[in-house]
This record gives C-alpha cells, structure tokens and sequence, in this order.
C-alpha cells in the first residue's frame, strides 16, 4: 500500500526514529492504516520480529487476540538483541482481559531490544494499565487534497468512480487504496452504502426486514453498523438534529453490544425504535 500521511504524522515518525518507546499504541479510523503505518515503523527503525493479528475460530464469530497467542510472545519478546526488534499487535482491543494481562506481564518487564507497536480503532477497550504503559499517537487523517492525489494515482476507472470513492472514504488512505484496488470490495461496499441508507430513511418496516436478515451474523451485522455509522456522520455536515445525534449514538450502543456477544436483533431493533 502507498503511505499516505498527514504532515502531522511525518513529524510524528522523525520524532519517534529519535527516541524509540519500548511501547507505542497507534490509533484512528478504520480505514486510516494503522497498521501499515506500524509495519513501516519497524522495518524503518529495526526489525520486524512478529505480527499479531486477531482470528476467528469460526465463521460466524468475531476475530480475537486469544491469551495463548500473546503468551507465545513470552520467550520471543525476552531475547537479547543486538539492534531494536519490533513486536506488532494489530487491532489489539481485540485481547480479551485475559490476553491483556499475560501482554502486561511483558510490557512490565521491558527488554531494551524488543519494542511493542499496538494499533487500535477502539483504545478504551485497553485495560487501563496496558494503556498506562503506551505512548499514544492517534493518526489523523489526510486532507481532501492528499485523498484526491491518492485516488488519482491509483487510476480509477473513471470521474464517476473517483467522487464515489472520495465519499465514502475520504480521508483513509488505507481504505481508498483497497476500494480503488479491489473492484469486488467496491461494489459491495457501494450496495452496503446504499442498504445503509435505505435503512436510515426507509420505514420502521423497511428497518425491520434489514434487521431480520442480520440476526444471525454477527460479523455482517458489525460491519452494517459501521456503514450506517459513517453515512450518519457524514450526514452531519448538513443536519446536526437531536434525532441524528440520538440514532448515532444508539447504534455506537448497540455495536458494543454485539461485538459482546449481544443479541443482534434485540439490540439494532432498540436502536432504531
């Protein structure tokens, strides 16, 4: 993926090559390319050790950061090295308490070697104490101008495609460069768009159906949530009501619901009523 910054993050890393933090937490948008950003910072700096990534056990369920994965960091993170070797955890708020707690047994024991880059969209889901021992950067996003000069080196198909890429995703370098690379994804993007919308501006009926069709996957019914969300907060531009702001903050409840294992028809049918 190209590396697109704000000039804020260029500053950011010249300031970060100088001093290296045994511990750093990288967190924005999904979208923004946390974890891009995080690889480029240790291959720059050192040496990419290992990645951490959330998985799924199931189909259905909603990838996580299991406890036996972060204790198989255990021997690799208290090797001595010769030169800095990074650690990437990415989407960490993924680590249940558990996972949390064996990963602050190693961020308590620092080894002047290994240094630890997390990235997270949700960082109040880190434990209080992990969030104690990381250096905190949030990414901003790119401006209009940079999202344009992005969109026109990747070569979309044509002006159409392009407006509608800097819609839906201005700003986020990481998913303007999926959405532009891959034409699947945009396609079922721009339907969930669509389906998003319908929902917001169609009937209770309408909600009803669309909910219905969700109850039993939880991974669609997230990633419908985080559609709607982002056609509602662009809508805010133009309408600030208390009924937007209302139904805005009644789906973020009922996404923290789900993703905790909440009843998917119980919790979107609340938000909506």
């Amino acid at each position: 993926m190209k590396l697109a910054l704000a000039d804020e993050t260029k500053t950011f890393l010249d300031t970060y090559a100088k001093n290296l933090p045994q511990a750093i937490l990288l967190s924005g948008p999904v979208g923004i390319g946390l974890k891009t950003l995080a690889l480029h910072m240790a291959n720059t700096n050192g040496v990419l050790l290992e990645i951490v990534e959330p998985l799924a056990k199931t189909k259905a369920a909603v990838p996580a950061i299991t406890v036996e994965r972060v204790r198989l960091l255990y021997e690799t993170a208290r090797s001595k090295m010769g030169r800095p070797h990074f650690i990437v955890i990415d989407n960490a708020e993924t680590m249940n308490a558990a996972a949390q707690n064996a990963l602050l047994k190693l961020l308590e024991e620092p080894n002047d070697s290994t240094k630890f880059i997390l990235t997270s969209h949700r960082p109040d889901a880190l434990l209080p104490t992990i969030r104690s021992r990381l250096q905190p950067y949030v990414v901003p996003r790119i401006n209009s101008a940079a999202s344009s000069r992005l969109v026109r080196s990747l070569g979309p198909p044509d002006a159409t495609r392009s407006r509608q890429l800097l819609y839906i995703a201005s700003g986020l370098p990481a998913e303007l460069t999926r959405l532009s690379s891959n034409g699947d994804d945009f396609k079922q993007l721009a339907e969930r768009v669509s389906l998003a919308r319908q929902f917001v501006e169609g009937s209770q009926y309408q909600k009803q159906v669309t909910i219905q069709a969700l109850k039993d996957d939880r991974q669609a019914a997230l990633v419908f949530i985080e559609t709607t969300l982002l056609i509602l907060k662009r809508s805010l531009n133009a309408d600030s009501s208390i009924g937007l702001l209302h139904l805005i903050d009644a789906l973020l409840g009922a996404q923290e619901a789900i993703r905790a294992n909440g009843n998917i028809r119980l919790h979107l049918t609340a938000a909506v009523l």
